[in-house]
């Protein structure tokens, strides 16, 4: 593939993710999903011996997983399972690639709430596989997501702990997300949830030590690409910087 071909292909990435963020703030449903559908369209028509397939094939996942959410169950699951598939390739190609990891992970939390108990139960356990893979490559990652999990399950210490360990990596999302998440349904009729609220906009008092703590952390911390992470519910979403 030489140059030319090469730029081309980021050119159609670009143009088609395009689509897909016109699609996801497109109330008209119809429209939203004509938009996802022109943007797929795009991602197929990019060729494997592309330098911009991998990134077609992420973004084309998550043009799947959006189109998930507009459909009725049974077509809902086949699109997040479709979308599943195109996140494993993503990680064949790449195995630490951070987005296709914590998406696969998503698409089977909101695949899991449309299936029976047996097979919620099979996808509930392959998204923490794929949470873990995630955190694996960047520590602390995908705190929130294993809070969910941890609530979906009925143990609410683990997911107070892991909601703990969000906010202090700083990836809870919006408290408005987190009260309307329906993974937290029940978590929220506990008597610590209220106050774990109360605290994601407490002040803070810091020591010489807490920040030397930070310090420590953050150049810790693992930089994925150029891609930066933004949490939204469970759904982690990433904005790549155009360069």
């Amino acid at each position: 593939m030489g140059l030319f071909g090469s730029i081309a292909g980021k050119s159609k990435v670009k143009a088609a993710n395009k689509k897909v963020q016109k699609a996801r703030v497109n109330d008209d449903v119809a429209q939203a999903e004509k938009l996802l559908a022109e943007a797929m369209h795009i991602y197929e028509s990019i060729p494997s011996s592309n330098s911009a397939f991998n990134d077609a094939l992420y973004n084309w996942g998550m043009a799947l997983l959006y189109s998930a959410r507009l459909k009725k169950s049974a077509e809902s699951i086949a699109l997040y399972q479709e979308a599943g598939k195109k996140f494993s390739y993503c990680l064949v190609a790449k195995p630490d690639y951070l987005g296709a990891a914590l998406d696969w992970g998503v698409a089977l939390m909101e695949l899991a709430a449309l299936q029976n108990a047996t097979d919620k139960e099979a996808s509930y356990a392959l998204a923490k596989e794929k949470f873990t893979i995630a955190d694996n490559i960047q520590e602390g990652v995908a705190s929130y997501n294993f809070a969910c999990l941890d609530a979906v399950h009925n143990d609410f210490d683990a997911c107070k702990k892991a909601l703990e360990r969000a906010l202090e990596y700083g990836n809870l999302p919006d408290k408005e997300d987190i009260l309307s998440d329906a993974d937290m349904s029940i978590a929220k009729t506990k008597p610590w949830f209220n106050d774990f609220i109360a605290s994601i906009d407490a002040p803070e008092s810091e020591d010489d030590s807490d920040q030397d703590k930070k310090a420590e952390k953050s150049s810790k911390t693992i930089a994925y690409s150029n891609t930066k992470v933004r949490t939204d519910g469970y759904r982690v979403e990433y904005d790549k910087k155009e360069k």
